[in-house]
């Protein structure tokens, strides 16, 4: 399991920053920011959509408390990145690194190769 998750955040690391590169250049200012806006979103959905469907198997992989806490999480970033106020970029990296900090050491594992790869994702953004 472990391998295969490494195998999947190589390949995803490796094939993703074609797929975040900077916008067209003939986009207005508010369209670029909403290019950004969907760029950014997309790392973070993976996250929420990863604990919401690992916990959704049976039996759950990640504990319903989790997957809650990922959400809750997710809905406040979300808030964050589309408000754009000062220094939202610094708050929505600090806030994945409170997310990994806050998760239980049973569903640790199974989430920091995401909340790694959505780190990596957003600096590309910007």
């Amino acid at each position: 399991m472990r391998t295969l998750t490494l195998i999947l955040l190589c390949a995803l690391t490796l094939f993703t920053p074609g797929c975040t590169n900077n916008p067209p250049p003939n986009l207005s200012p508010a369209a670029t920011t909403a290019f950004q806006n969907t760029q950014i979103q997309k790392a973070l959905d993976l996250i929420r959509d990863v604990a919401q469907d690992a916990n959704a198997t049976t039996p759950p992989v990640l504990s319903t408390n989790t997957a809650r806490q990922v959400t809750l999480w997710h809905q406040s970033a979300i808030t964050v990145v589309h408000a754009r106020g000062a220094g939202w970029q610094s708050a929505v990296f600090t806030s994945l690194d409170e997310l990994a900090t806050h998760l239980s050491a049973a569903d640790k594992p199974r989430l920091v190769p995401y909340i790694a790869l959505a780190k990596t994702l957003l600096a590309e953004v910007f």
